[in-house]
């Protein structure tokens, strides 16, 4: 069963001492707003990075923060069981990304205009059954209550992410990522964890829901319709991405469902 992210309530008035700590950690956060590199994100804001690094430092004895989530990102899906990608799919799929990546850059302030933008105004705390997060025991929505901080991801986080997606220029790129592993099974097996996440679909029970969530979320008050916009813009082109591939590398991907797609901020028990 597909996880149901529902927009989260308005906080309940209280003291952060009565809060439970990683609670009062993620209310003091400033809201942030992601913006995409490429197909891709730019980069972690200052706001994310300084949450990430109170949890590490108030919490010692959660695992150490996990590679995947040192740069800010979304896992779409992943190759199906048995599957292996030649050097020539591979070579097709690379191409595919450039591609969509440059239909973004063309969105991104044409004209003077705001380019495409996600409020980062909340965290879940997401306990779950599998790696992709379609299957949840529960889920808990933390709006952010420090204010707004526009400020861009740093030179240090732009670059992490830059070269991220140089990677696949390197000689034995084909060699790492033919590997065996974290295929469709390594996702979607039984497997109990704890996540902290900001998910992309925040609401999936109808207008009523969405219209709430305008007095309760600091990303809908700041930036209101824009907001909903371009999160189905996002999960447009990510459809359409997903189409590409298809019809290029049929039979080879197994999707995540959509209510299930989230950027991870760090583990919290592996």
């Amino acid at each position: 069963m597909a996880a149901q992210l529902a927009a989260p309530p308005a906080a309940v008035a209280g003291s952060a001492a009565t809060l439970p700590p990683l609670v009062a950690e993620l209310e003091q956060t400033p809201t942030s707003f992601l913006e995409p590199a490429a197909f891709f994100v730019s980069g972690f804001t200052e706001s994310l990075v300084d949450l990430k690094q109170r949890i590490t430092a108030a919490h010692p004895s959660l695992p150490p923060e996990n590679p995947g989530s040192k740069w800010p990102k979304t896992s779409l899906g992943c190759l199906r069981d048995g599957k292996r990608l030649t050097p020539d799919q591979l070579a097709v799929l690379c191409q595919i990304c450039k591609e969509e990546s440059a239909g973004f850059e063309q969105q991104q302030g044409v004209g003077g205009a705001e380019g495409l933008k996600l409020s980062v105004d909340s965290a879940s705390v997401a306990l779950f059954e599998c790696r992709s997060l379609e299957r949840l025991l529960s889920c808990q929505h933390v709006v952010f209550q420090g204010g707004v901080d526009a400020v861009q991801p740093s030179a240090q986080e732009r670059a992490r992410v830059t070269g991220i997606l140089a990677e696949p220029e390197a000689p034995n790129y084909w060699f790492e990522a033919s590997r065996d592993g974290n295929r469709e099974a390594h996702y979607r097996g039984r497997h109990l964890g704890a996540t902290l996440m900001h998910p992309l679909e925040l609401w999936a029970h109808g207008e009523a829901d969405e219209a709430a969530a305008h007095a309760a979320r600091p990303g809908l008050r700041v930036r209101g319709v824009r907001e909903l916009e371009d999160r189905r813009a996002l999960l447009a082109a990510v459809e359409h991405f997903r189409r590409r591939v298809d019809v290029a590398l049929p039979e080879m991907y197994a999707w995540f469902s959509n209510a299930s797609l989230h950027i991870t901020l760090r583990a919290l028990i592996n």
